[in-house]
C-alpha cells in the first residue's frame, strides 16, 4: 500500500513538474522590421528676397547725350523734298535734361532750326524790283522737344517704353521778304516731326539700352542658387532655393530710378556639411508685385540624432527590470535602438518578459518593433515621443506568443521617458540665424537682416536624424556694392 501511494505521488510530481516546466518555457517572437513609408512633405511658406536696383538719372542723361551731338538733321538742297525751295538744318544746342517721376521720365531736348528759302524771281519781283534772279532768305530759331516716356517690364525681362513727344517754338518761324514776313511754322514743322519721331525711337532705344534689369537679375538669380557660407568653422552654410521672381512699380524721386525685385525663395541654414551644388534653374518668367514685401521666413534644423536619443534610452531603460500589475509582470529591457520610419520614428526592442500566474511562469524572449510619433513641447522645449504602438507585424508576432505584453502599460512608461531636451541647440540656433543673414559671403553682394521672431514649427525624421525645423521671421534686404 505504501509503495502504491509513493509511486503515486511521483506520478502526480512528475506531472505537476511537467505542467510548471511546460508554463516556464520560454516563448520567442522575432517579427520583421516594419516597412518603410514615405514621409508626407510639407510645404514651407516662402521668403522674399528684396534686390532694390537704382539708376541714377544723371548717368542715364549722359549716355543719352553721348548720342545725341551736334547736327541731328541736315537738308542742304532746294530741289529735294519735291522741290521744297528749302534748306533746313537742326541741331542741338545744349545738352538734353532729364527729370523723373514716378515711372515716368521727362526729356526736354533743346535745338536749333536753320532755314533757308528760296523763291522764285515771278513771286520774288512782287516784293524786289531786281527782276530775272532767284532770291532767298535764311534765318534761324530754336524751338524745345519734349518726350514723356513711361517705362515698364514685361515678363520676358524687356524694357517697354511708351512716349509722347511734342514741341514748342521759343520763337514763331518766319522769312522777311521785303516789306512782309511770311511764317514758315507750318512749311517746316513737317521736318520737325519727322525729327521728333527720329528722335523718340533713339530715346526709347538708348533708354532701353541703359536699363536692363535682366543681366543683374540672371546674375543674382544664378549665384543664390550656390550654397553660401556663413561660418567656415562650424560649416555653416545658408541653402536659398529661388522659386520666382516679382517686380514692383517703377519709381523715381527725381534723382534715380528705382525698381524693387523681389526673389521668392525657400531660404535654410546647412549646418556640419557642405549642401551638394544642384543644377542652376532657368530665370523664370518675371511677375508683377501686388505689394513691397521685405519679411523672410527662415528655416534651420535643430537635430536630436538618433545615436544621440538611442544613448539616453539606453541609459533609462536598459537592463532595469519594470514591473506591473503588483510584480506579477517583469519586464526588462536588453537592448534599445531608434531608427527612421517616415513621419513616424521606429524603435527597435529587445524583450525579456515574465508573466507569474500562481507557481507557473510565462516566459517571453524577442525582438519587437514599436512606432511612435515625435513632437516638440514649447513649454519644456523637449521632444517627445507620443502615440507609441507596437508594429502591426510585432503585434501579429506578439498574439500568438506573449498577447499580455500588449495589455500592460510597457508602452506609456517608455512614453514617459522618451524626452530629449533641445534648449540649448534652440538659443544656438538663433544666434546662427542673425550670423547667417549678416555674414554670408555673396560676390558683389550683402545681405542685412534681423531675427524678429523664431519658432520650433515642425518636426522632420532624416536618415540620421530626428529634425526640428525651426522658423524664424524678420526682416532682410540685398545692399549692392562691388566691395562685398
Amino acid at each position: 500500500m505504501n509503495n502504491l501511494r509513493h509511486n503515486a505521488f511521483l506520478g502526480l510530481f512528475s506531472i505537476l513538474t511537467l505542467i510548471y516546466l511546460s508554463g516556464c518555457k520560454v516563448k520567442t517572437a522575432n517579427p520583421p522590421m516594419p516597412t518603410k513609408v514615405a514621409a508626407v512633405q510639407v510645404n514651407r511658406p516662402l521668403s522674399t528676397l528684396n534686390l532694390p536696383i537704382s539708376l541714377e538719372i544723371d548717368d542715364l542723361q549722359d549716355a543719352i547725350n553721348n548720342q545725341f551731338k551736334g547736327i541731328l538733321y541736315n537738308d542742304n538742297s532746294f530741289e529735294n523734298n519735291n522741290d521744297d525751295n528749302l534748306i533746313l538744318k537742326v541741331t542741338k544746342i545744349s545738352d538734353f535734361k532729364l527729370s523723373a517721376k514716378g515711372d515716368k521720365i521727362t526729356i526736354v531736348a533743346p535745338l536749333e532750326v536753320y532755314v533757308k528759302g528760296r523763291l522764285k524771281k515771278d513771286f520774288f519781283s512782287m516784293f524786289d524790283q531786281d527782276f530775272g534772279i532767284d532770291k532767298s532768305k535764311e534765318a534761324t530759331f530754336k524751338l524745345d522737344i519734349t518726350v514723356n516716356t513711361k517705362l515698364n517690364l514685361n515678363q520676358d525681362w524687356d524694357i517697354i517704353t511708351k512716349s509722347e513727344a511734342g514741341f514748342q517754338w521759343r520763337e514763331q518761324p518766319y522769312l522777311e521778304l521785303g516789306p512782309i514776313k511770311i511764317p514758315i511754322g507750318s512749311i517746316i514743322e513737317t521736318v520737325v516731326n519727322n525729327q521728333i519721331a527720329d528722335i523718340n525711337k533713339k530715346l526709347d532705344a538708348e533708354i532701353t539700352k541703359n536699363i536692363k534689369l535682366k543681366p543683374m537679375a540672371l546674375q543674382f538669380w544664378n549665384q543664390l542658387q550656390t550654397p553660401i557660407i556663413v561660418s567656415e568653422r562650424y560649416q555653416t552654410y545658408l541653402k536659398i532655393v529661388p522659386e520666382f521672381i516679382s517686380m514692383s512699380n517703377i519709381k523715381s524721386d527725381g534723382k534715380k530710378i528705382d525698381v524693387n525685385l523681389g526673389f521668392r525663395s525657400d531660404i535654410s541654414v546647412i549646418s556640419g556639411y557642405k549642401p551638394e551644388p544642384v543644377d542652376l534653374r532657368p530665370l523664370p518668367k518675371l511677375q508683377q508685385q501686388t505689394r513691397s514685401d521685405s519679411t523672410f521666413n527662415l528655416y534651420f534644423n535643430v537635430n536630436v540624432p538618433y545615436t544621440f536619443a538611442t544613448e539616453l534610452a539606453k541609459k533609462e531603460f536598459v537592463g532595469k527590470e519594470m514591473q506591473f500589475d503588483n510584480g506579477m509582470q517583469l519586464i526588462t529591457l536588453n537592448d534599445i535602438n531608434f531608427f527612421n520610419n517616415g513621419d513616424k520614428i521606429g524603435m527597435m526592442l529587445d524583450v525579456y518578459a515574465v508573466l507569474k500566474n500562481g507557481i507557473f511562469k510565462k516566459k517571453f524572449k524577442g525582438v519587437v518593433y514599436a512606432l511612435g510619433t515625435p513632437v516638440y513641447n514649447d513649454t519644456t522645449q523637449m521632444v517627445s515621443i507620443k502615440n507609441f504602438e507596437f508594429d502591426i507585424k510585432s503585434r501579429d508576432a506578439l498574439v500568438g506568443t506573449a498577447e499580455w505584453l500588449l495589455k500592460n502599460n510597457l508602452k506609456k512608461k517608455i512614453e514617459e521617458k522618451l524626452n530629449f531636451p533641445v534648449k540649448d541647440q534652440l538659443e544656438k540656433a538663433q544666434k546662427t540665424a542673425d550670423e547667417s543673414l549678416n555674414n554670408a559671403k555673396i560676390p558683389g553682394m550683402k545681405l542685412k537682416g534681423k531675427v524678429e521672431n523664431i519658432k520650433p514649427q515642425s518636426i522632420k525624421l532624416s536618415e540620421e536624424n530626428i529634425q526640428l525645423i525651426i522658423q524664424s521671421t524678420g526682416k532682410i534686404n540685398v545692399l549692392l556694392n562691388s566691395k562685398y
